[in-house]
């Protein structure tokens, strides 16, 4: 019974040491990933600060376009509803 118990032991022993060296390996994967993550972030945001005029510009014309759409739209209904 003896031999027995210290297999389990062994063998646990064993797996307990493989599945902390496979934690400690995917730490670390983990650890890369998010360094890498946070160095593409910071550089989407240098990107988006240099486009925001452009993106300032597009809202003002696009806002502009809506507008003289909306002011015909309701010349036109004005004509049909008299």
């Amino acid at each position: 019974m003896n031999i027995v118990l210290m297999c389990c032991a062994i063998l646990i022993t064993v797996v307990f040491v493989f599945l902390s060296l496979e934690a400690i390996d995917t730490l670390k994967q983990i650890k890369k990933t998010a360094a890498e993550a946070e160095k593409l972030a910071i550089n989407a945001n240098e990107r988006l600060t240099d486009i925001e005029p452009a993106f300032k510009t597009v809202n003002t014309v696009t806002n502009g376009v809506i507008s003289g759409w909306g002011k015909l739209i309701t010349l036109i209904t004005s004509f049909f509803g008299k």
